[in-house]
């Protein structure tokens, strides 16, 4: 930043008040204090994660029988994972997904704090959309033969891909808002002669989950009976 220049001529008396231009910087984004817990043990614990693409390890610090740690990160999707006395681990508790690999990793979604006020949504209407936008030109056919896009990570965190808690399997975590109101489609051979479609809607302070099965006719006939 250039200092502000002097301005010429200026003749200032005792008592003389004096206004300096303030020069003000474009907004940057706010880093978030977040906090990172490990609850199951343990002497020495490290995090690794995607902060720095997984470069280097962080010690946490013991307070009573928990381990913390205290980042400033930028609001965005996180995966990370603890070490645990040189073994890897994630914590059950917490929020979790499949990557690429099939290796569990926790996931942390870091947001500014936008307070919610829900009665202010009953009068609200969407505006009519312009007829302009109705007028686009369709895309030419060599567009068509690119790849598609790469999915937005935080839509990974979809409740078929969260693993099953060690203490309840039969407790869901709680969805994170990025994935709300999309459909998902599984496509893991896990699920033997059936497609799974699930969805999830918020009323309120209400989760709901809604997940269907179809019998996949295709898997029936092509199977081989031992």
């Amino acid at each position: 930043m250039n200092p502000t220049p002097k301005t010429e001529g200026y003749a200032g008396g005792a008592g003389a008040e004096v206004e300096a231009a303030v020069l003000t910087e474009p907004n940057q984004p706010t880093h978030i204090p977040t906090v990172i817990t490990w609850s199951h043990g343990g002497n020495n614990i490290e995090v690794q994660g995607s902060f720095d693409n997984w470069e280097s390890r962080q010690s946490l610090h013991r307070h009573g029988k928990d381990f913390n740690l205290v980042k400033m990160l930028l609001p965005g999707v996180y995966q990370y994972k603890f070490i645990v006395d040189g073994e890897w681990k994630y914590a059950p508790d917490q929020p979790a997904m499949y990557d690429e690999m099939g290796n569990v990793n926790n996931v942390l979604e870091v947001q500014e704090y936008i307070p919610e006020n829900l009665d202010s949504l009953s009068g609200f209407k969407s505006p009519p959309s312009p007829p302009s936008s109705y007028n686009q030109m369709l895309p030419p056919s060599e567009d068509y033969a690119k790849e598609p896009p790469t999915i937005p990570p935080q839509l990974l965190l979809t409740l078929l891909n969260c693993p099953t808690s060690l203490e309840n399997p039969t407790m869901l975590p709680r969805p994170q808002h990025v994935i709300l109101n999309h459909m998902y489609f599984e496509k893991s051979k896990k699920v033997w002669g059936a497609r799974v479609l699930g969805t999830t809607h918020r009323y309120r302070t209400k989760y709901i989950t809604v997940v269907m099965y179809k019998p996949d006719k295709t898997v029936a006939e092509n199977a081989v009976v031992v």
